[in-house]
């Protein structure tokens, strides 16, 4: 189940990384970076998180 929850949180990160990203032309402090970084990191976060929320048990 812990596994389970940390996955749950990685695909809110994302969700909430991509939210950044379309709000990336008012945050003046990311400048450039973001418009590259932010996406890939929101798809890796939701990765990583799917893999977590749907992998068996290994006990």
């Amino acid at each position: 189940m812990k596994r389970q929850l940390q996955g749950i949180g990685l695909l809110l990160f994302g969700v909430q990384t991509m939210l950044i990203a379309l709000l990336d032309p008012w945050i003046p402090v990311v400048g450039d970076v973001g418009k590259a970084l932010f996406p890939v990191l929101s798809a890796g976060c939701g990765v990583a998180g799917l893999v977590l929320c749907f992998k068996g048990k290994t006990e």
